[in-house]
């Protein structure tokens, strides 16, 4: 992990748990690149109150003014874009949470866990903000967790066939967020996964993978390395979660297909 993202991640423990951890020196160029790298992850806000919260930090002072004022601007229209998206859900992971929803209480702390982890299950599978939504669930274990029934979220979890990714879940929360291993709701060894490699993993957004048709009859990709990629990112979650992993591929040479005129 680069040092713009080690700094990156330190921002955001600051800014949405208080966390002091100190800061790596960086030059202005470095800093610029770790604000547009909370652009790409959809946290503009969070990274700017943890410039906020460790501002006093010597390190901090090479963040230039001009750039300070840039993420503000950014951070507040984050926040008004942000009041109006909703988390998108693939419709076999919103059918399984509906049916639970059905038989149990929608509004209690166990299925609004199961409810964020799915979300950023699919978040992850997608290259969707995954850390706007990680941040989120973060939060939300910090605020409920300790009242929520574990048997009965783990009960769920394995209905929704998502034992091992919840557990994949747990361990970005303890390395990346700073979450404590007894605060997370299920059972999770950090050393198990390798949280580095999805870590630095930058979204590249819904056009990675995008098809076209020319003047002959052939389809093509605009992107050499699109299938690829794709290929590579569905098979490093499909250990956690097989079916959602072959699902959101075919998806999206699905909606590539879209692109293509008729």
């Amino acid at each position: 992990m680069d040092i713009t993202t080690r700094n990156f991640f330190r921002l955001l423990r600051a800014g949405a748990f208080g966390q002091q951890d100190m800061v790596e020196p960086m030059s202005a160029s470095k800093w610029r690149k770790t604000m547009m790298l909370s652009v790409a992850h959809g946290v503009e806000a969070e990274a700017f109150e943890g410039q906020e919260v460790l501002r006093n930090q010597f390190f901090m002072q090479a963040i230039p003014e001009a750039l300070r004022v840039e993420w503000a601007d950014l951070a507040f229209d984050t926040g008004r874009k942000r009041e109006a998206k909703e988390p998108q859900l693939s419709p076999r992971l919103a059918k399984r949470l509906a049916s639970i929803a059905e038989k149990g209480n929608a509004s209690s702390v166990e299925y609004r866990l199961l409810e964020e982890m799915t979300r950023l299950a699919y978040a992850l599978l997608t290259d969707d903000y995954w850390v706007r939504q990680l941040l989120i669930l973060g939060e939300l274990i910090r605020e409920k967790g300790p009242q929520a029934d574990r048997v009965q979220l783990q009960g769920w979890l394995k209905r929704m066939k998502m034992t091992r990714m919840a557990r994949l879940e747990g361990a970005l929360l303890i390395e990346l967020m700073g979450v404590q291993p007894e605060e997370v709701p299920v059972s999770v060894n950090p050393s198990e996964f390798n949280i580095e490699k999805i870590a630095t993993a930058v979204p590249h957004g819904q056009d990675q993978l995008r098809f076209s048709q020319g003047k002959n009859i052939f389809v093509h990709t605009s992107n050499t390395s699109a299938i690829v990629w794709n290929a590579r990112r569905s098979a490093r979650f499909f250990r956690y979660c097989p079916t959602s992993s072959i699902t959101q591929l075919f998806s999206s040479f699905a909606r590539s297909l879209t692109n293509i005129e008729e």
